[in-house]
């Protein structure tokens, strides 16, 4: 069990980090830590209360104090305590706004406050879903490869959403490069029906929702290899996946078994980025802020309104925006880039 002289080291530390994040003179950050993350009335009276109990008692003594039972995390069993730490910080970065001059975003300041606790998956937005099983579907019965196109339904904060998976091959990235992939996997059986023919205006749709997407949310043919989208991997094959809210008039595939994906959206008006880990596989979610949520209608910038236009597009996909934090936002699922750890982590 963890000793009170233990936990005054690591509210020294914590301090002391404090100082360093924000550029604090040195004893600086130990008002800010003891009002604005633990809620305390100084550093003073937080530092005697743990001196004045013993190690026997030291760890109920401090659940009964709210937000100093935050100290614990990383000491003990904390699942518990990291859920009700999402629900918290967001009012310790206003508590901290309102102590010392913040010269950062408010997501770079949560990041820090994650840090700050050594949570370091959650200062980086990444979140780990090992549990998760996707169970990938065709979507076109005509093709030849019926693997080169392929669906599965997931649901993230309790809200169905569709992953659509494109099969690509290339060697440079490129948009003229990914497109004559297409032109390769996305080849029909030579047989002569209604349905083919129909099919194929869905599979020349899905081409040109395809490259819509990749144009609006990823930069393929940036000179920054770090910006270029990673493949995920679907049975050692090379796809590029990119999804989206689930239309209301349509229910999840009886197919997948949905485990619900928890992301902690921020009550802010900064782009959130969030990667997601499945196995060895990556993804991204976006969660873009269009407006409060205080009448029927909300405005959308011309870089919003693309995303309406091309990924949003598809007729199973939602028109409508999600509300979180009495906000609509703009919720959409696109390939990793290396870019993206590397600025999460800034």
């Amino acid at each position: 069990m963890i000793s009170k002289s233990q936990l005054l080291y690591k509210l020294e530390l914590q301090s002391t980090l404090l100082e360093k994040s924000f550029n604090l003179p040195p004893k600086f950050g130990e008002e800010p830590l003891a009002q604005a993350i633990y809620n305390f009335t100084n550093y003073s009276d937080l530092c005697e209360l743990l001196l004045q109990s013993s190690d026997e008692e030291i760890y109920s003594v401090i659940l009964e104090h709210r937000n100093l039972e935050y100290l614990m995390i990383n000491e003990i069993e904390d699942g518990f305590l990291i859920d009700a730490f999402h629900e918290e910080i967001e009012n310790m970065a206003t508590r901290l706004e309102s102590m010392i001059i913040i010269n950062m975003t408010k997501i770079q300041l949560i990041s820090n406050l994650y840090e700050l606790f050594g949570l370091d998956d959650e200062s980086k937005y990444i979140i780990n879903c090992d549990h998760l099983n996707l169970n990938w579907q065709p979507c076109f019965d005509s093709l030849q490869d019926q693997q080169a196109v392929l669906s599965s339904d997931l649901l993230i904060n309790e809200i169905p959403f569709r992953l659509i998976a494109t099969k690509v091959n290339y060697d440079k990235c490129s948009l003229d490069d990914l497109k004559k992939s297409l032109k390769t996997n996305l080849v029909q059986i030579e047989e002569s029906s209604i349905n083919i023919h129909e099919e194929k205006m869905q599979i020349d749709d899905h081409r040109n929702w395809l490259i819509d997407s990749i144009n609006c949310l990823s930069n393929i043919e940036s000179s920054n290899i770090e910006k270029h989208p990673c493949f995920f991997k679907i049975k050692n094959q090379n796809y590029f996946v990119y999804g989206f809210t689930l239309s209301p008039h349509l229910s999840i595939s009886a197919n997948d078994k949905c485990i619900n994906i928890n992301i902690q959206i921020k009550d802010t008006k900064e782009k959130q980025i969030f990667i997601i880990n499945i196995g060895y596989e990556q993804l991204v979610i976006e969660c873009i802020f269009l407006d409060k949520a205080e009448g029927d209608e909300c405005s959308y910038s011309s870089g919003n309104q693309w995303v309406q236009d091309s990924i949003l597009s598809r007729g199973d996909a939602c028109k409508f925006p999600t509300v979180f934090n009495k906000s609509y936002y703009l919720m959409t699922i696109r390939p990793f880039s290396h870019s993206d750890r590397l600025e999460n982590a800034l």
